[in-house]
C-alpha cells in the first residue's frame, strides 16, 4: 500500500511533485494532461481505483464541496477506502463541512486530517510552503515523513479542522493587504509620488508586509499579474473567513469590506480572472495607472 495524490491543479501539481521526487505515487486528475505531466508516476484510472491501492491519499481540490463529492458523491472513493487508510486533505477548505465529512470517514474506520497549504506554487516548487495541519498528536505523528517530502514546515495547528481555520485566517489577512495596498499606491500615485517610489518607501516602514514586498513591486508594477490563483477562489477563501467568524460570533467589519469588494470585482470581470486583475480595477476607479498597460 503506497501514497497517492488527487487533485493535479496549480497547487496539487507542485506538491504531488514533491512527494514523487521522494518516492513512488500514484496519481489521479481529471486531466489526462496533468496526470502525464508527472513524468514516473504511476496514474490510476479512476479516484476509486487509486483510494483502493493506497493507504495515504492527499487531495487538493478547489473547495470543501467538491471533497465531498470525491468523497460521497457518484463514484465516491469512501467505499474504496480501506480501514486504517488516512486521508490528508490540502484544500482550503470549509472547517464545519469538514468535520462533518471526516466524521463520516471515521464510522468506516478511515483517518482524516487537513493540510492546507500557504506559500503559493513557486513556495511549493521551492519545499518551502507551509502546511497548516489539523489533526490528533499521533496523527501528525504519522503524516509527518510523508508531509516532510513535500516541505520541512509542517506546523501542527491543534485538532481536525485547526488547519482550515488557520489558513482561512491567513488568506484574508493576505487579501486585506493586497487590496490595501493597491489603494494606498493609487492615492500615492495620483498625488505626484510614482508608484515605484511608493513601494519603495512604503516597504521599508511599518507599513511593509508580505503583498508589498514580494507582489507588488516585482509582479502588479510590471504588469504580471498571472499569479496562479484565480478572483472566485480568493473570494472563496474571504467568503468562508468571515462566515466563520460570524457563525463564532466574532466582528467581521474589515474581513467583510473585503469580501464585498471582490464580490464587486466578479460582477465586472468574473470569477475566472486572476485576482491580481483587481489592481486594474482599483486603477480604474481611482483615475490612476499603477498597473503599466502591457497590451494585454
Amino acid at each position: 500500500m503506497g501514497i497517492g495524490y488527487i487533485g493535479l491543479g496549480n497547487m496539487g501539481a507542485p506538491l504531488a511533485r514533491r512527494l514523487l521526487a521522494a518516492g513512488p505515487l500514484t496519481v489521479y486528475d481529471r486531466s489526462a494532461e496533468a496526470c502525464a505531466a508527472l513524468t514516473g508516476a504511476e496514474v490510476a484510472e479512476s479516484a476509486a481505483a487509486l483510494a483502493g491501492a493506497c493507504d495515504t491519499v492527499l487531495l487538493c481540490l478547489p473547495t470543501s464541496r467538491h471533497v465531498e463529492g470525491l468523497l460521497f458523491g457518484e463514484d465516491g472513493i469512501s467505499g474504496a477506502l480501506r480501514p486504517g487508510s488516512m486521508v490528508i486533505d490540502q484544500t482550503s477548505g470549509d472547517p464545519i463541512l469538514s468535520r462533518k465529512l471526516a466524521a463520516r470517514l471515521a464510522e468506516q474506520g478511515v483517518e482524516m486530517i487537513d493540510a492546507p497549504v500557504t506559500g503559493g506554487p513557486e513556495g511549493a516548487n521551492a519545499g518551502t510552503i507551509a502546511m497548516l495541519v489539523g489533526g490528533t498528536e499521533a496523527q501528525f505523528a504519522r503524516v509527518a515523513p510523508i508531509l516532510a517530502a513535500i516541505s520541512p514546515n509542517a506546523i501542527h495547528a491543534g485538532d481536525f479542522g485547526t488547519g482550515y481555520v488557520a489558513k482561512l485566517a491567513n488568506n484574508l489577512m493576505f487579501s486585506a493587504q493586497r487590496l490595501m495596498t493597491f489603494e494606498v499606491v493609487a492615492m500615492a500615485a495620483k498625488n505626484g509620488l510614482k508608484p515605484e517610489k511608493a513601494v519603495e518607501i512604503l516597504s521599508r516602514g511599518s507599513a511593509r508586509n508580505f503583498f508589498l514586498e514580494h507582489t507588488m513591486a516585482p509582479r502588479v508594477l510590471t504588469g504580471k499579474l498571472d499569479s496562479g490563483f484565480t478572483l472566485g477562489l480568493a473570494h472563496k477563501d474571504v467568503r468562508l473567513a468571515t462566515e466563520l467568524g460570524i457563525a463564532s460570533d466574532v466582528t467581521m467589519m474589515f474581513g467583510n469590506l473585503v469580501r464585498e469588494f471582490y464580490t464587486m470585482c466578479i460582477n465586472e470581470i468574473g470569477r475566472d480572472a486572476q485576482v491580481n486583475e483587481v489592481a486594474r480595477i482599483v486603477d480604474r476607479m481611482s483615475g490612476t495607472q499603477v498597473v503599466p498597460d502591457t497590451g494585454d
